[in-house]
């Protein structure tokens, strides 16, 4: 499958798909980042993009796109709005608060799949929790989905999609990740040394 990743950062997920072997394009909002990525992978297509333009997502040549550590900061909605229909959407969003965060997600079926609904036809939550370096338990939740062809569209004939939310729903798993666990991102270091700091 061909991937866009959007908001690639600076290329950490981007080379890992490369590295096996899916055709890959990713964009992000800073040009210092972008430069980061092309340095860091090669054999990558990146490019400065706004997440809001249109333009950003052509050509609408990817199966996949990909947005881990985006949507809680813009628009969720405008940005799944830009994907093209059938396409089966990654995202990742947090259930606790930060101040770069627009919103939280803390009820997955209200704040992610009835939230989505009018655009996404949310197939899999799965939800990753970890304790916080003050005690408290924050978790992140990624889920998938494939964008509707027009609002409210239901998807007809897929095998994986669920007949409803409940089925959905039915799918969300926690994990706990400790911090001696190998950290989830796939660094290869330990959660503490990593994404816990």
């Amino acid at each position: 499958r061909r991937v866009l990743e959007i908001g690639c950062g600076v290329g950490d997920l981007g080379k890992m798909i490369i590295d096996r072997g899916h055709p890959y394009r990713g964009f992000d909002f800073s040009p210092v980042a972008v430069e980061c990525s092309k340095k860091l992978c090669r054999r990558g297509e990146f490019k400065v993009g706004d997440a809001y333009d249109p333009a950003a997502y052509l050509p609408h040549d990817y199966d996949v796109a990909v947005a881990l550590e985006v949507l809680e900061h813009l628009d969720d909605l405008r940005i799944i709005e830009n994907l093209p229909a059938g396409v089966r959407l990654i995202a990742s969003v947090p259930d606790y608060d930060d101040v770069a965060h627009l919103r939280l997600y803390q009820n997955p079926r209200r704040d992610i799949i009835e939230r989505f609904r009018p655009l996404l036809r949310v197939t899999t939550v799965v939800a990753l929790s970890a304790q916080g370096n003050g005690g408290e338990r924050k978790t992140i939740y990624i889920f998938q989905g494939i964008r509707l062809k027009q609002t409210g569209e239901t998807e007809i004939g897929s095998s994986e999609t669920p007949a409803d939310t409940s089925e959905a729903l039915a799918l969300v798993s926690a994990v706990r990740v400790g911090r001696n666990d190998p950290c989830p991102c796939g660094s290869g270091r330990k959660y503490k040394k990593c994404c816990l700091s």
